[in-house]
């Protein structure tokens, strides 16, 4: 496996949701902190950013190419990059700005599910104290239906399946823990059951964002750990990547033949690491396993068709 490289020194507050386009072959992420969508086109190296109202926490393909949904603030937009359109969805956290969205993804059925946690972005980007269990593990559904299917999250964080869709993970950075479910495919139905410890309280860090492989292993971002551990099904850490950086927020399979890991990382209490913030990638011997796209429905279409 290759060491990880640095591709864009762009000193993110706190870089997330790095999300693999293999149409346009270009790879987004977000700025929470800094309210911003950032993309590259590794093939050119060109970046361009996007600016928006509140912090951006989640990206998803959808249905349709050219258009995104984003997690932003408490709520869900839809966003193309073409012509820069930005259409309005669903309020998701109710109780923005004293809570807001942290990670999220589409699942195979075309259902958005994403955490939330107590708001600790202040409105001009800064880190301001958050505590408390308060957050929730959100499902949306492509008609714009929310609902809570798990709560009692300090920070909600990973948000991923395993390669058959059974398995679903997701985690609180806050107790040291990624939890893994029954997932039941169910079209706008789909549920999660059965909670169970897949790992809890190592000592690397804690958890952050994650993705999983063609193998069925989790590849789970440490914050404050420096690296990135490569989990067995079965909840074995079977590798320990090393980082240049401490806070190591999280990954997403893409390139040409799947096999790069674009990894996103903080700046945000490590301000003297000359690299944080910045966005890295490395070679890896395994696929990563397909994301979901957001199901756009008929009626939603329509009026992204009219401002395209």
């Amino acid at each position: 496996m290759n060491k990880a490289e640095c591709v864009v020194r762009s000193r993110d507050l706190c870089g997330e949701s790095p999300l693999w386009d293999a149409a346009a072959k270009c790879v987004y992420w977000t700025d929470i902190n800094g309210f911003a969508i950032r993309r590259l086109f590794p093939s050119t190296r060109e970046v361009k950013s996007w600016k928006f109202d509140a912090p951006v926490t989640a990206l998803s393909l959808t249905s349709i190419d050219g258009w995104l949904l984003a997690a932003v603030g408490g709520r869900l937009l839809f966003w193309s990059v073409d012509g820069n359109h930005r259409v309005e969805f669903v309020a998701v956290e109710g109780d923005w700005p004293n809570h807001r969205l942290n990670d999220g993804a589409a699942d195979a059925e075309g259902n958005f599910w994403v955490g939330s946690m107590r708001n600790n972005v202040a409105a001009d980007g800064s880190e301001v104290k958050a505590e408390g269990f308060t957050g929730s593990l959100y499902r949306v559904t492509p008609d714009g239906e929310v609902s809570v299917r798990d709560s009692e999250f300090g920070i909600a964080n990973t948000v991923a399946w395993s390669p058959n869709g059974k398995t679903f993970y997701c985690g609180c950075t806050v107790r040291n823990v990624i939890w893994a479910y029954d997932f039941v495919e169910a079209g706008a139905k789909s549920d999660v059951r059965n909670r169970r410890v897949f790992v809890e309280k190592i000592d690397a860090g804690l958890p952050d964002g994650s993705a999983t492989d063609e193998e069925g292993f989790v590849w789970n971002c440490r914050w404050g750990g420096g690296s990135i551990l490569r989990i067995s099904p079965a909840g074995e850490v079977v590798e320990k990547i090393a980082m240049p950086v401490s806070n190591v927020t999280n990954c997403a399979f893409g390139g040409a033949d799947g096999r790069t890991l674009f990894v996103t990382t903080a700046s945000v209490g490590a301000e003297s690491e000359e690299t944080a913030g910045s966005l890295f990638a490395m070679q890896v011997p395994v696929r990563g396993t397909p994301v979901g796209r957001f199901l756009i429905s008929e009626e939603w279409a329509a009026r992204l068709e009219r401002r395209a």
